[in-house]
């Protein structure tokens, strides 16, 4: 197919965001890479090839750096919808490449301890109970707002350090930034520049005064892996931005699954182990994450049989990665047992896959996400916990009355009303 071709999806159709599978179809039907457009000055290429997407987001070639781009595109990305510019707030760990990136990961790799990550079993389930609790009685609510961005939310919360007294505000920042495209841009920014605002003085009272939380971790950090002050503010920042949605939308993609899959529900219900399978499958199928950061080729390079110039604009869709007929057989059937492998012999999911099975819903290579571990931990304790409380829950609407969010980043509903009586 020559470049000045209709590509085979509209990222931006309705439709597409609705059920993408066909989308993905067509795209594997034709070429692994094709170039799509988004508005005048911004023509990205999109890579939905398992291989080829694994050798992008791996290769030191491709720069996250949106210095590593023309001007023109970058005032293109900047006129666009607000999750795009994400990777133009600040200096953080998705927008800067090595040595930077190296010094900022060591760094939140020493933040993000094993122990830290499992002390934080016990705070999940119970900000899940307590949720929970909440919505007992009522006739129904809804899952994203009421349930999976609160919970989500108060997670990152936690890890993060801001005190309990604080995490309302923290809510409603969190509602704003996720219905971005449902505000004007006015309403993003404020909630940003407010949520930058806060980690001034909370950087400067933990180095006062540590606590045993991330902040104090980062802000302790001495020598070469020191950060300075805007540093440190655009890196916890993007961990709550891209921390609290993903994780809100994963609950919330998986719980649609199953209101929508009897089956799939059935089998969870006889064997609640199942989740942990079956969040792998979700993200394979309906991972949260469609979009990673974009991608910048430093210098001219050969990719998928296509001629890309430095400094095009790359990006990599993972949810067409997840449903390669190359990489997975029979990509659009959901199967809970397609990442069972991962039990060990004493029957508990440990979290292996088998390398030919490996999906890349978290990204791979260096930009691998740091709080995938968390992530699959809320999936797993915010779905098996809302169903165990509420057995009888339904959909309070047919699923082609779904609203799915206007969103080139992201995958999910705007809103997930259900019934639980």
């Amino acid at each position: 197919m020559s470049s000045d071709e209709a590509p085979p999806v509209d990222l931006l159709d309705p439709a597409f965001m609705a059920d993408p599978g066909p989308g993905y179809a067509r795209l594997h039907a034709t070429v692994p890479l094709t170039r799509v457009h988004l508005r005048p000055g911004l023509a990205p290429w999109l890579i939905s090839g398992y291989e080829q997407a694994k050798a992008v987001l791996s290769d030191p070639l491709f720069s996250v750096d949106p210095a590593s781009t023309d001007p023109s595109v970058r005032e293109a990305i900047a006129a666009g919808r607000a999750e795009e510019k994400t990777a133009l707030l600040g200096r953080h760990l998705l927008s800067v490449d090595p040595p930077d990136h190296t010094r900022m990961r060591r760094l939140m790799s020493r933040a993000l301890t094993a122990r830290r990550m499992l002390e934080l079993r016990q705070p999940v389930g119970v900000f899940a109970d307590g949720l929970l609790d909440g919505l007992a009685g009522r006739p129904g609510f809804d899952v994203l707002t009421d349930y999976a961005l609160p919970l989500a939310v108060d997670v990152i919360c936690e890890l993060i350090g801001i005190p309990p007294a604080d995490r309302p505000r923290f809510k409603e920042w969190g509602q704003l930034l996720v219905q971005a495209e449902l505000q004007d841009d006015a309403s993003f920014d404020e909630a940003a520049d407010a949520m930058a605002g806060y980690f001034v003085p909370l950087l400067a009272a933990r180095r006062k005064e540590p606590a045993d939380d991330l902040v104090s971790a980062l802000v302790d950090a001495h020598g070469a892996d020191q950060l300075d002050d805007y540093e440190l503010i655009s890196l916890v920042y993007q961990l709550f931005f891209a921390g609290h949605e993903s994780s809100a939308y994963l609950i919330t993609n998986a719980t649609l699954r199953l209101l929508s899959h009897p089956g799939e529900r059935a089998a969870l219900a006889a064997d609640p182990e199942l989740i942990d399978p079956l969040i792998e499958e979700v993200l394979r199928v309906d991972g949260p994450v469609k979009v990673p950061t974009w991608r910048f080729p430093v210098r001219d390079t050969e990719l998928g049989g296509r001629r890309l110039r430095a400094g095009e604009p790359v990006l990599v869709l993972l949810g067409a990665t997840g449903r390669d007929p190359s990489r997975f057989p029979d990509p659009d059937h959901f199967d809970n047992g397609r990442f069972d492998g991962g039990r060990s012999d004493g029957g508990h999911f440990d979290g292996g896959r088998a390398a030919a099975q490996q999906h890349l819903a978290f990204s791979h290579g260096i930009h691998h996400c740091m709080g995938a571990a968390v992530g699959r931990m809320e999936g797993r304790v915010g779905v098996s916990r809302l169903f165990a409380r509420f057995p009888g829950i339904r959909l309070a609407i047919e699923p082609d009355q779904l609203r799915w969010r206007d969103n080139l980043m992201m995958r999910g509903v705007r809103e997930l009303p259900v019934r639980v009586g």
